[in-house]
């Protein structure tokens, strides 16, 4: 695990870096404001590099992503830094030992260019798309993987691009009141199964599985990751784990029966509005309990995770009703992964404050063993 120092020099690179790229833009790469930065954000990389052969930066929803942990810096850098890889299609940058102030300073000048180009890749500064190639960087610190680990993560990538579309769809049959079948799914959940068992933490399979689809139907899956991974560590195997997975999967269908006007409002919801989202629990339940086929687990997933651990949230259920702990666990995922996630109507939160949310919601909104549990996985 890298170190909060290690973050502090990184964020400080982060920002010296975009110092340069708006200085070029607003002045000249000639201009000496801009090769002051130039010259600062070398010194920071080369210190960098001092310390080890290699820094691989990843671009994973809205944070950067160093040996699978998102990096804690001064937000308002990071926003602007993946502003620009994303201006430039780049979603990993990989920097190398050695590496010459002028290849860095040709890097930072493309970076800077108000014309799209593509950026080609060097000897010592490595550009692309998350790919298997910055795996061995990216868990758990180590230089190269196990083959099964690496088939793993190939075949994850494949199931990822080949079920998100099905997601999508048995979420459209869904909002038509039309029945669905998550048989198809199996595949999804034994894979994540798989990659749990070699290895792979829940930050480094959000990351592998990374996606610029809809927040939707990316969430739906990242909560599934989440739960199966925190259900796993505790023991849940085979049979029950499976039904884990189709509980987290299908926990919002019922924001299908809200209407979108609401659901995508970036302002603030009146009481009214809020009062209507309330009922995605109920109409979700509803919708599942009229299924064949669907563990009944999911019925109790869709109407309790917005149930707090001390009985209050929503839907009120009168006679001190407690909720199934999977429920518990599909409650944390989703606020978890909401939280560092760009939405319509917020930003995202850094890990640090998301930690710091969960910490102060035990033993009120969320269970305190469960929180204590979830923090030492992401952690990993």
């Amino acid at each position: 695990m890298i170190s909060k120092h290690h973050h502090s020099d990184i964020g400080r690179f982060i920002a010296h870096l975009n110092a340069a790229i708006n200085n070029i833009r607003l002045y000249s790469i000639s201009h000496p404001q801009a090769g002051r930065y130039i010259q600062i954000a070398f010194t920071d990389i080369s210190d960098l590099l001092r310390s080890q052969n290699t820094i691989t930066l990843i671009l994973v929803d809205e944070d950067i992503v160093i040996d699978h942990q998102p990096l804690q810096a001064d937000r308002s850098n990071i926003s602007s830094f993946i502003r620009i890889l994303k201006e430039n299609a780049i979603e990993r940058i990989t920097f190398s030992n050695g590496l010459p102030e002028n290849d860095f300073s040709d890097f930072i000048f493309r970076l800077a260019s108000p014309v799209t180009q593509s950026i080609m890749s060097g000897p010592f500064i490595k550009v692309g798309k998350v790919s298997l190639k910055i795996k061995p960087q990216a868990i758990e610190g180590q230089s190269a993987l196990s083959s099964d680990q690496t088939e793993t993560i190939a075949h994850l990538k494949e199931v990822r691009d080949r079920k998100l579309e099905e997601v999508k769809s048995l979420y459209n049959r869904a909002k038509g009141h039309r029945k669905i079948n998550v048989a198809g799914f199996d595949d999804m959940l034994k894979a994540f199964i798989k990659g749990f068992s070699k290895g792979l933490p829940p930050m480094a399979l959000l990351a592998i599985l990374k996606s610029a689809d809809e927040y939707t139907f990316t969430h739906v899956i990242n909560v599934c990751i989440l739960t199966m991974s925190q259900a796993e560590s505790l023991g849940f195997k085979g049979e029950y784990l499976y039904q884990i997975g189709i509980a987290s999967v299908l926990h919002d269908v019922g924001k299908l029966f809200v209407p979108e006007e609401i659901i995508r409002k970036p302002d603030m919801l009146t009481r009214e509005e809020r009062s209507i989202i309330e009922t995605h629990t109920i109409k979700g339940a509803k919708y599942i309990l009229n299924l064949e086929n669907i563990p009944k687990l999911a019925v109790l997933g869709a109407m309790e995770h917005h149930i707090k651990y001390n009985g209050s949230g929503y839907p009120l259920i009168r006679g001190g009703w407690q909720p199934n702990i999977v429920s518990q666990m599909i409650a944390i995922a989703d606020v978890f992964d909401a939280l560092r996630s760009r939405r319509s109507y917020s930003e995202p939160k850094s890990l640090e404050l998301i930690k710091q949310i969960l910490q102060q919601e035990k033993g009120t909104t969320f269970n305190p063993f469960l929180v204590d549990n979830f923090l030492k996985l992401i952690e990993r």
